[in-house]
């Protein structure tokens, strides 16, 4: 599964902008790609240490997911204190096992995104690539191989044109 790194930022932030609280909402999108999160309000009795999707925001945001052409592909949920491993009680809350649930952990100064399907008493983790990522510090001067092949033959054509000028502007032979 891939998802946008616009749509994670936005549950990133949502996290740590309800902590203590858990924050949760809607994801959507296409085939393989998470590319919307939609904030829900939290529900839970206890929402520093579960969350409920509340139900009237739920529903409204299942609209539109729908009008936008999208599939609601699953719920996200923050974890302000716990690594991003399903709960007994996520388990337990996990009505429809065909989808998706994504946790945000803020146990460590950065958080963490971790997808799931759980299935009944069981989670599997799923792969999660970030797609349209700005270039981290350490990949931002690299180039691609196809970029590497383009400035070597230009440095190889640069050297050839000064070799052609230099020749014909050498005296010329008795």
């Amino acid at each position: 599964m891939r998802i946008t790194y616009a749509a994670a930022r936005n549950i990133a932030e949502q996290a740590v902008e309800q902590a203590p609280r858990e924050a949760c909402g809607l994801l959507a999108g296409k085939g393989g790609l998470i590319s919307l999160a939609l904030p829900v309000a939290n529900a839970a009795a206890q929402p520093e240490a579960a969350f409920r999707l509340a139900p009237t925001e739920q529903l409204r945001q299942l609209k539109r997911i729908d009008a936008l052409g999208l599939d609601c592909l699953g719920a996200y949920h923050s974890h302000p204190k716990t690594p991003p491993i399903p709960s007994p009680a996520d388990l337990a809350g996990a009505g429809d096992t065909g989808l998706l649930q994504l946790i945000v952990s803020l146990a460590s100064p950065k958080p963490r995104l971790k997808l799931w399907r759980i299935d009944g008493a069981s989670a599997l983790p799923l792969e999660l690539d970030f797609a349209g990522a700005p270039s981290s510090d350490g990949e931002a001067g690299e180039l691609t191989q196809k970029q590497q092949l383009i400035m070597l033959a230009a440095g190889a054509l640069s050297l050839l044109a000064l070799l052609v000028i230099a020749i014909t502007l050498l005296p010329p032979v008795s």
